[in-house]
């Protein structure tokens, strides 16, 4: 059986915001077309972390997140091209000519945003592309135009400045979901056993966080066999000493479920983040601050309610 010929989407795929998903989707509409696999490569380390490593941009995402995203797109798997300062000065011809080889198997067709860029110095645009991927058996290209959002292109950046600022609704129309972290649930003080509202105390990989405070969030547990939960979420501020002392770095997060929830230590979970409701206050008394995050709950029925 001949190897697979590929429709190759690329870009730095972190996220996979709106933007992403209209080149994932053209990448797999050409792929039926052309009769080839759709097949997306992104690059690790991420290239601004290779370019600027005083100052890399945290992940938006997993892989694992990633690649979950990208098959919901249409795509059959995610690669990644281990870039680094070498490639980084190297020019675009060399990186296509690579691609079969690292790939195991010709190149179709390759799909890009419109601002996609590489090469030495980022020297080769989209549109420079066709005349430099057909002499070397890359016969077509394909420019996808940016998705816009308030007249302005979608792009990771943007994302990751409305994550830090707590304006969830704005990176979710980015995102085109709610912004999420997953991690294990890991064991915590207790604290809310004791209150009578237990916490999921999540710990996610990566260092992103939103805005620290308390969020209208849902809590998914992949799991049990259960739609995401309502949730309240709460994200400790790493500057405050004794909010680390008291919290370390997870992400405390209180479920609403009909029925009794099993143990969830060690499981995965994935909180999404849908609004912030107001930041951290310290309390005299458990007593005070239960009260406190019962108020936190009916504020928060709004948001649970939207799709």
């Amino acid at each position: 059986m001949p190897p697979a010929r590929y429709t190759l989407a690329l870009g730095q795929f972190d996220g996979i915001h709106l933007g992403h998903q209209a080149v994932l989707r053209a990448a797999a509409d050409l792929a039926r077309t052309l009769a080839s696999t759709p097949l997306a490569l992104s690059f690790s380390p991420h290239v601004d972390a290779v370019l600027r490593p005083d100052a890399p941009p945290p992940l938006l995402a997993t892989h694992a997140q990633n690649l979950e995203l990208v098959r919901a797109c249409g795509i059959a798997d995610l690669r990644l091209f281990p870039f680094s300062a070498e490639w980084a000065a190297r020019p675009a011809a060399d990186f296509l000519r690579a691609l079969p080889a690292f790939l195991g198997a010709p190149v179709d067709a390759l799909v890009v945003g419109e601002n996609f860029t590489c090469g030495a110095r980022g020297a080769t645009a989209a549109a420079d592309l066709p005349a430099l991927a057909r002499p070397l058996g890359i016969p077509r290209v394909l420019a996808v135009p940016s998705v816009l959002h308030a007249g302005t292109p979608v792009s990771s950046t943007r994302i990751r400045a409305a994550v830090a600022a707590g304006d969830m609704p704005e990176a979710a129309a980015m995102l085109g979901r709610p912004f999420a972290l997953t991690g294990p649930v890991v064991h915590g003080r207790a604290e809310g056993r004791k209150n009578g509202l237990p916490t999921a105390n999540i710990l996610p990989p990566l260092p992103l966080r939103p805005r620290p405070g308390v969020y209208a969030a849902r809590l998914a547990l992949p799991s049990l066999d259960l739609p995401p939960l309502p949730a309240a979420a709460f994200v400790p501020d790493p500057a405050d000493p004794a909010q680390t002392a008291r919290f370390g770095t997870v992400v405390e997060v209180h479920a609403l479920s009909s029925s009794p929830l099993p143990s969830l230590y060690d499981r995965p979970a994935e909180v999404r983040f849908l609004s912030f409701v107001r930041p951290y206050a310290a309390f005299p008394s458990l007593a005070a601050e239960k009260d406190q995050i019962l108020r936190d709950i009916e504020a928060m029925r709004p948001f649970w309610s939207l799709p």
